[in-house]
């Protein structure tokens, strides 16, 4: 799967520029290198099985894999490495949910008010970041509505202790809040 680490992405300056600037930021919260895994396709298998006994070659094995695709590359670009490396004899497979990946500009009008009303609310400019992973946000961009993710710090994030700090929740629900206030009535609070 190496191959698919390898995809060339097509990223948008802006992007790739948000993911630089928030490095010093998001690095330390989510690991070392998060900057280069959010520039390329990762690949997490996630499951794998086959066998009925650990003294018995295994008539059959499976994996279920989950790639997230940055935005800059396209799901056709990604099946067709998968179908010249996974079209083999005794190999079968298929996709069980696929999105483009999308994205709201970091200079996007509600992504500017979310960083001024959270500015405001915790004393700092927060980091503006993109993220590979799944949320509803996507739904609301396919349908062209603008979006922004801003939730409480990812502690130990996709592991199976993730978890956040409920203490940062009331700070999210302001930051929310007065986003949405500003955004319905214009306030220009810069």
């Amino acid at each position: 799967m190496s191959e698919l680490r390898s995809l060339a992405v097509a990223m948008p300056v802006n992007v790739a520029d948000a993911i630089r600037r928030a490095r010093p930021v998001s690095e330390p919260l989510c690991g070392a290198g998060e900057a280069d895994v959010l520039s390329s396709v990762t690949v997490n298998i996630g499951t794998v099985g086959g066998g009925s006994s650990p003294n018995l070659v295994p008539s059959q094995a499976r994996a279920a894999i989950d790639l997230r695709l940055p935005v800059g590359v396209t799901s056709e670009a990604v099946l067709a490495l998968l179908r010249e490396v996974l079209d083999l004899p005794g190999i079968t497979w298929r996709v069980l949910r696929c999105f483009e990946p999308n994205h709201t500009g970091p200079g996007d009008e509600i992504v500017t008010r979310c960083a001024t009303a959270a500015t405001d609310i915790i004393g700092r400019a927060p980091a503006i970041n993109m993220r590979v992973g799944g949320s509803d946000a996507r739904w609301f961009r396919m349908a062209g509505i603008p979006t922004v993710v801003y939730g409480p710090t990812p502690h130990n994030m996709g592991a199976p202790d993730e978890y956040a700090d409920i203490a940062e929740l009331a700070t999210v629900s302001r930051v929310h809040a007065l986003t949405a206030f500003d955004m319905l009535t214009g306030e220009n609070r810069k």
